[in-house]
């Protein structure tokens, strides 16, 4: 037979077991709501992150080489007057250039890598100005580590010629500057500019806007990679030179 205090006992776990179930059951179900919110949460940062590499590579397509025919071309004139050494650098820095083009699907590489694909690129245009044009490069040692979206560089660069170099003769300079600083990378791209311009009015507008189609597309994807509060892009044009000021994290 049970004594008293016993049966107090097993009258309350009788009582309290229910709740303490109850308890267990309620934790349960949220813990699992807690799970499912936090996969769920998950997966749409996976989707937004996919579907930023997808904008920042689709960006990335609409730069287009621009210079392909007139390399061919620079080539082909090479071969006519049989200067073999030049027509052999040429063609070897033009395949280095679309090896690096259409094999680079990453969102960021290395400076070094972006610079080795300008140096193929100035290359390649160097053959077709000449001593015309002047080249000033200047890349900190310490800022080659750094990691930056592709085709930064070579895209400010191309401007310069397709928009400055290309439509005026004479003699033209182009100034390359990059710098790691203490907490992000100066960037500065600078060409040049005709202190008269030839071009009717109407050239000029579609000039401007092709250009500025070119940076807009730099803009943008810096953007999505670094939001836009923590990048400074700027364009300074005056009589004498075009200057593109770009800072990023570093």
């Amino acid at each position: 037979m049970l004594q008293l205090e016993t049966f107090n006992i097993y009258i309350l776990l009788c009582v309290i077991a229910p709740i303490i179930g109850a308890f267990l059951l309620t934790f349960i179900f949220i813990f699992e709501k807690q799970i499912d919110s936090l996969e769920e949460e998950k997966r749409n940062l996976e989707l937004k992150q996919d579907l930023q590499r997808a904008n920042i590579l689709q960006l990335n397509q609409q730069i287009q080489p621009h210079f392909f025919f007139n390399a061919l071309n620079s080539l082909l004139s090479l071969a006519r007057i049989n200067r073999k050494e030049d027509l052999v650098a040429g063609i070897e820095a033009l395949a280095t250039f679309f090896k690096f083009k259409y094999n680079n699907h990453e969102v960021l590489i290395a400076l070094k890598n972006e610079v080795l694909f300008v140096d193929s690129y100035l290359n390649i245009q160097q053959l077709r100005f000449g001593h015309r044009l002047t080249v000033h490069k200047y890349v900190d040692d310490s800022a080659l580590s750094v990691q930056i979206p592709p085709f930064i560089l070579q895209t400010i660069i191309e401007n310069a010629y397709k928009h400055g170099f290309e439509k005026h003769i004479g003699p033209a300079e182009l100034f390359i500057y990059i710098k790691k600083m203490d907490k992000f990378l100066l960037i500065e791209i600078k060409n040049t500019q005709p202190s008269e311009k030839i071009e009717s009015a109407i050239e000029q507008v579609e000039d401007e806007f092709q250009q500025g189609y070119g940076l807009e597309n730099i803009k943008k994807r810096l953007e999505l990679i670094y939001g836009l509060e923590s990048i400074l892009f700027s364009i300074q044009n005056d009589q004498h030179f075009y200057t593109v000021t770009i800072h990023v994290p570093a």
